[in-house]
């Protein structure tokens, strides 16, 4: 069974959390276990933290939410800068470093990772298949 829903929010730092509590809601619909839903919401709000907050984005941002029989896939586009590099350090910094952590606490909580840059918007796709049973 294929379900999905698209939400689209202002480029806002205090919309992030409300696309976080859905996204985990969504989960729990699904029949994610709590743990595999709480890791899809905290990988999603930190890639919206860096979009809205690092990227700067400043027209609306789309975030998909997808669910298969074998994977739940979170997709994301924006307007803001492309990321300069790709992929991104996946390792966790030093701990006395001030910066670093987001993209490899969005890689522990995806199994995949992509992401595209098209001529107007950049698309970041994270993917969830471990732990994901079909029901």
């Amino acid at each position: 069974m294929q379900q999905a829903i698209r939400l689209t929010i202002s480029s806002e730092a205090n919309n992030i959390n409300l696309v976080g509590v859905t996204i985990r809601a969504l989960c729990f619909a699904a029949g994610i276990s709590p743990v595999d839903a709480a890791r899809i919401e905290l990988g999603t709000v930190e890639a919206l933290n860096n979009i809205i907050r690092h990227g700067g984005a400043s027209e609306p941002v789309t975030v998909s939410w997808n669910r298969s029989p074998q994977s739940i896939s979170i997709e994301i586009e924006d307007s803001g800068q492309p990321l300069p590099h790709w992929p991104p350090r996946s390792e966790f910094p030093e701990p006395f470093e001030e910066s670093g952590r987001g993209w490899p606490l969005i890689a522990a909580c995806f199994d995949s990772i992509d992401y595209r840059v098209g001529a107007s918007r950049n698309t970041l796709v994270l993917v969830k298949t471990r732990g994901i049973e079909s029901i």
